[in-house]
Parts: structure tokens; C-alpha cells; sequence
């Protein structure tokens, strides 16, 4: 049975469904900062995500919210973390969350060239794009970690939409499970000219989702025995984590120091820190993930709660 969050968590009542993951907050734009490339906006979800949030939560949230003003390009806040195992987790050899067979793989690949959104032909393009490249480099993946790979579907939106996963009013983007389907609202294409990795950002945080649910990770995570705003934290933080690790491994997306610097404004802003966790564990994991050469430098959930908080 899917547990939901309790409404004290600060969150739309209409978002806890089960096995949705998005954004329900509209994220405000800012105008465009002078230097080119560096945009500034706001994107809850995440997705998460925020995106921030772009949320996931057999249950919840995810945010892709930046930013205050950026730290230097050459500076990246610490990775390191503690190995110790958190309460209420498993720790079996094969477990699907602590010890994924998803983790010692790394992605390989290339996606098409990303260029800022200038037109909405442009943008469902990119979006299309974004996705049969991801799709392509984690067929394999899940096969060889013994997941389920599924096609994912995607929908535009303009304020509100429904789902089988339920009704979303103003949400930025959100994944559903049940027709594992990504939707992206209009706000995300006007979010797109901000800066370059917008649309990508949003997209590869999604579509993370989509992973989590083809190794069976929501499944298991109904099962870990801890607060749930705490499960879901572990959830939306893994997914953030992996977009900055995909952006740096592949080298097609060609990382520049706007698009460090555009990373630095998402992680240092949070609309919703109980569900998708505070700017310091954004700070962290995605720095992991620019950090990472495995897809097991996301590994949320085998770090104590006090890293996901």
C-alpha cells in the first residue's frame, strides 16, 4: 500500500498520489541575467526537478528551483560522505535500493547538440530528442541490472492536467508511473531561455524517475522502514544527483562555465527542502553527480538521513 506524506510537510494535498513524481509549485522567472548563457529562474520541482521538483514520490516532489547568485565557476562544493548505513534501510547483497546492480554501470554515449530554446518547434524537438537519447543509453543498462525496460511517453501542458496518477494544477513537470509518462507544462518552455541545460535539466531528472521505476526502486522503497518525507527525500535526491552525473559523462553536452554556473544556481536554491531536500544536500549530491564515474555516486540510499535532509 502507497504511503503518503502528511499535508503538515507544506505540500499540495493534490500531489500525494501514488507513484507520481513532479512539480506542483509554479516557478517564477526572473529576467535574464547580462552575461549570456547564465540564466536565472525559478523552476520548482526536482524537477525535480524543481525541477526541481520534478518529483518523485510515490509520493512526491522534485525541484529544479535555482537560484541566488552563483559561487565561482572553479569552485565545487565538497563530495565526500559517509559509508555508514541508515536506519531503516537494507543492506542485502542485491537489495534493489542500497545495492542496485544499476550502480557499478556508467553511461556511454552521446546525445544531440543542446542549444538554447529559441522556438516551441525547437523545444518539442529538443524534448524528443533528449529522450530517445536517454532511452538509447539506458536500454542496455537496465537489461544488464536485471530491471524492466519500458518505452516512456511523454505530454505537453499548458496550467493543468490530468493523469491516472491524478489531477496537477500548475505543476512544472511530473512523471507518472502508472502510464509512465513524463508531462512538462508550459512553463518549462518559457523557463527554456534562460539558459541553455534548462530543458535537458528537467528532462534527464524525469526521466531518472523512469529508471528508479524500471529497477523496481519505488516498489522497494514502499517496503524501508523510515519516515516517509525521508523516502522520498532519498528518492527526489538520487534522480538530482544522476542528472549531473549524465550531463558530465557525456561529453556531447560539451559543459561550459555558464553551464557550471547555471548548475550552482539550481543547487543554491530550494522551494521545497522537506520534500526534495535542503540547498546544502543539493549542494552535495549534485556535486556527486558532476563528481561521479558511476551511476553508484547517487547512491541516496545507503548514506545516513542526515544526508538527505
Amino acid at each position: 500500500m502507497t504511503q503518503h506524506l502528511p499535508n503538515d510537510l507544506g505540500q499540495d494535498p493534490a500531489h500525494f498520489v501514488p507513484h507520481r513524481f513532479g512539480t506542483l509549485t509554479a516557478p517564477a522567472a526572473p529576467p535574464p541575467r547580462p552575461q549570456a548563457g547564465a540564466g536565472r529562474f525559478l523552476v520548482v520541482v526536482m524537477l525535480l526537478v524543481g525541477l526541481v521538483v520534478a518529483g518523485l514520490q510515490t509520493l512526491p516532489i522534485v525541484g529544479t528551483a535555482p537560484p541566488n547568485p552563483a559561487p565561482s565557476p572553479h569552485r565545487s562544493p565538497s563530495v565526500s560522505a559517509s559509508a555508514s548505513t541508515p536506519a531503516g534501510t537494507s543492506s542485502e547483497p542485491g537489495d534493489r535500493l542500497t545495492d542496485s546492480r544499476l550502480y557499478p554501470l556508467g553511461v556511454t554515449g552521446s546525445c544531440p547538440e543542446i542549444r538554447t530554446v529559441t522556438s516551441r518547434d525547437a523545444y518539442t524537438k529538443q524534448v524528443s530528442a533528449l529522450l530517445g537519447c536517454l532511452e538509447t543509453i539506458f536500454e542496455p543498462l537496465i537489461e544488464q541490472a536485471d530491471g524492466t525496460f519500458s518505452r516512456v511517453q511523454h505530454r505537453f501542458y499548458g496550467r493543468s492536467t490530468s493523469s491516472p496518477c491524478g489531477a496537477s494544477k500548475n505543476a512544472y513537470a511530473f512523471y507518472c508511473e502508472q502510464n509512465t509518462t513524463i508531462y512538462l507544462s508550459d512553463q518549462v518552455y518559457d523557463n527554456a531561455r534562460y539558459a541553455r541545460l534548462v530543458v535537458a535539466d528537467v528532462v534527464i531528472h524525469e526521466y531518472g524517475h523512469h529508471v528508479q521505476s524500471m529497477m523496481g526502486m519505488f516498489a522497494a522503497a514502499e517496503d524501508v522502514d523510515e519516515g516517509r518525507a525521508t523516502i522520498v527525500r532519498r528518492e527526489e535526491l538520487q534522480v538530482f544527483c544522476w542528472t549531473y552525473y549524465v550531463f558530465a559523462a557525456l561529453p556531447s553536452f560539451e559543459l561550459t562555465i555558464d553551464d557550471h554556473n547555471y548548475f550552482r544556481e539550481v543547487w543554491d536554491h530550494t522551494d521545497d527542502p522537506e520534500g526534495h531536500g535542503s540547498v546544502k544536500a543539493q549542494q552535495y549530491w549534485g556535486a556527486r553527480g558532476l563528481a561521479g564515474t558511476s551511476l553508484g555516486a547517487c547512491n541516496t540510499w545507503s548514506v545516513p538521513a542526515d544526508r538527505v535532509r
